[in-house]
């Protein structure tokens, strides 16, 4: 596979860091744009943002450049990211004329072999949490319904009641889901679909006191963790996305179940059979562990209707 466009850059900070960035996607293998955005997480960047961080002869965010390091030393045996990280954070201080760039040496790096945990890319995880609107408003009895229809909806998937894939609260469940294992799309919809058709078969009326269920799939991590759980990763990142007050108020009471999915998992032919239709939306994401850092559009599809022709609308919140 060849590798990614270089820019035509002069003798520099720029053309350092540029270089020593190109250096470490040849050694991870020449990844493709696509599968870099892929191992970034879904959301934190486009192709085209990644692309220009190899090509452009702009110097592209700190932000951006930290991720992609992450993700390529994950494929590269026996190489620390802390070094890499340090490595290149000179050469980008540099670029921006803050700083000296790392010395060159032509000897091999002094650094520590990186153990299995730190080398391998994080498990793809399907996360969706499911929660009355309002359960302040909830009767104890459904609070046990909705439990009972997690349960339905489990087994449309193929999963028992109970077991680490589910975690139940006072007015919700969260359940996550190995999605290697899985065809995340159609597992989604499945369940989403379970879950409506066991509220109708539930006693719960529709649309009453606060009846609606608010419903968030999330494919994550979309940022690769310090530690190989991935699961644990992936389920704190739906809770945080499911307390930003911009999820919130994308969810609609006008629906008995009100759904958003991140974008990777919307596939339209899966969906039509199910008429159902779709709108944009976007949740802002910001990494706080190393410092504030934008790390951009979390981008969601909103269920704007239930029955319909099903497809999909730009109409309501275009990115």
């Amino acid at each position: 596979m060849s590798g990614l466009k270089r820019p035509d850059l002069p003798d520099g900070g720029l053309k350092d860091l540029n270089d020593a960035l190109h250096d470490l996607h040849r050694r991870a293998g020449r990844p493709s744009t696509r599968d870099l955005a892929k191992l970034i997480g879904v959301g934190v960047a486009s192709k085209s943002r990644i692309y220009d961080a190899f090509s452009s002869d702009r110097l592209p965010s700190w932000g951006l450049l930290q991720v992609l390091a992450e993700a390529l030393c994950a494929s590269i045996p026996g190489t620390a990211f802390p070094a890499e990280e340090q490595k290149l954070h000179g050469f980008w201080l540099a670029a921006t004329g803050g700083g000296e760039p790392p010395p060159h040496s032509s000897e091999p790096s002094q650094v520590r072999t990186a153990s299995t945990s730190e080398i391998e890319a994080p498990t793809p995880v399907l996360a969706m949490r499911i929660e009355w609107a309002r359960p302040s408003d909830m009767s104890v009895r459904n609070r046990r319904a909705l439990r009972s229809i997690v349960t339905h909806a489990l087994s449309d998937i193929g999963y028992t009641s109970e077991g680490p894939h589910r975690r139940d609260m006072s007015a919700g469940s969260v359940v996550s889901v190995d999605a290697r294992h899985e065809d995340p799309a159609l597992t989604t919809a499945t369940f989403l679909a379970g879950l409506e058709d066991s509220l109708r078969h539930s006693g719960v009326p529709g649309g009453y006191q606060g009846s609606t269920l608010n419903f968030l799939a999330h494919l994550g991590p979309y940022s690769l963790p310090a530690t190989p759980d991935g699961t644990a990763k992936a389920v704190a990142e739906l809770d945080e996305l499911w307390r930003h007050q911009q999820t919130q108020d994308l969810f609609s009471a006008d629906e008995d179940v009100s759904a958003l999915l991140a974008d990777a998992l919307l596939s339209l032919d899966r969906y039509d059979p199910l008429a159902w239709e779709w709108a944009y939306g976007k949740i802002p994401l910001l990494r706080t562990d190393r410092g504030p850092q934008d790390l951009g559009d979390y981008k969601v599809w909103v269920r704007t209707r239930a029955s319909g022709t099903g497809g999909y609308t730009d109409s309501l919140l275009p990115f």
